[in-house]
């Protein structure tokens, strides 16, 4: 059996993305990394890390991983922007991985371009009055999602398990499970249980998981003088090599009604952000409004509470970890 190196080596503004999660287990397409070499018949025993022994060895706990050995570094770092540039290679990659005999090409859904290439599994909901276009790239629609009226998917696309989409034009991206999509996405990846449900723009965007987007929180992924963008993490400014990136938006993190994003802003971990409409730069974790900290008692109340609305709950494991995050 052939083998291969994990990669969970990332430049710094991904941090809010991989605080809870190794590199390799980020969807950057329809599967994770480790997912796709797995499918493809290749062992995985060591691994090239920023994050120490004792994390990585608390994660394969968690996700039920077989015990890494640590590698030399070696090669480059996975950086934001080719996550998004990445987008549609990853999905076609993925599609011939996988098993799609259970999946239908719906004779009833109104298709732009090649019907063929849209992909809905059986217990998925897809509304007459959607439109899929697949003249770019196919759409992938998973098991018991629900597509309603007055949606636009445009590909290349795949939507995760559970997850809503209501008058939505999205086009693309990847969405992982038990989402809620509205208003206009583009050009980006959103992990897990996480919510845009409301008006707005999302761009050029990597959004976590148990995100929560408020209505008409909005993205900039342009400047006014259409230069690079860069990234900052802490004091440090990431050159991202296009002039397309909107935010990096980590797990957990709540926005209010009106938000507005300028271009290239990282906000770290469990940030709450309320207060001032506009937000640009590095967002330190766990940000309460505008000059203060989320309380770590409160913190854990309401991701208790908003976990609890998708049937989960915080472990006792995910508890230790953000608390090692919060001090």
């Amino acid at each position: 059996m052939a083998t291969a190196v994990l990669q969970d080596r990332f430049e710094a503004p991904l941090w809010p993305l991989l605080r809870l999660k190794p590199a390799f287990l980020l969807r950057d397409g329809i599967l994770t990394p480790l997912e796709r070499l797995r499918r493809s018949g290749i062992n995985t025993t060591e691994v090239q890390s920023n994050h120490s022994l004792s994390e990585l060895s608390l994660f394969c706990k968690i996700f039920d991983i077989a015990p890494l050995k640590a590698a030399a570094p070696d090669g480059a770092a996975l950086d934001p922007a080719s996550l998004v540039a990445g987008i549609g290679e990853k999905i076609s990659t993925d599609l011939a991985l996988l098993n799609w005999t259970n999946y239908s090409n719906p004779e009833r859904a109104v298709v732009e371009g090649d019907r063929a290439a849209l992909f809905a599994h059986p217990t998925a909901h897809l509304s007459r009055h959607a439109v899929f276009d697949t003249t770019a790239g196919p759409v992938v629609v998973d098991q018991e999602a629900q597509i309603g009226a007055f949606c636009l998917l445009k590909g290349p696309l795949y939507i995760g398990p559970k997850t809503q989409l209501d008058n939505c034009q999205i086009s693309n991206a990847i969405v992982g499970t038990s989402c809620r999509i509205g208003g206009e996405v583009s050009d980006s990846i959103i992990g897990d249980y996480s919510n845009k449900h409301h008006e707005g723009f999302l761009g050029h965007s990597l959004v976590g998981d148990w995100v929560n987007l408020g209505a008409l929180t909005t993205t900039s992924d342009l400047k006014n003088n259409y230069g690079e963008i860069k990234l900052p993490f802490k004091a440090t400014n990431y050159a991202t090599q296009t002039i397309k990136f909107g935010s990096i938006i980590g797990d957990f993190v709540k926005t209010a009604i009106g938000t507005l994003l300028n271009t290239g802003t990282v906000i770290d971990i469990g940030a709450n952000l309320f207060g001032e409409s506009r937000w640009s730069g590095y967002v330190e974790p766990f940000t309460w409004g505008s000059d203060a900290r989320y309380d770590l008692t409160l913190f854990l109340r309401d991701a208790q509470r908003m976990m609890q609305r998708r049937g989960k709950h915080v472990s006792a494991t995910l508890e230790e970890l953000l608390k090692n995050l919060y001090s």
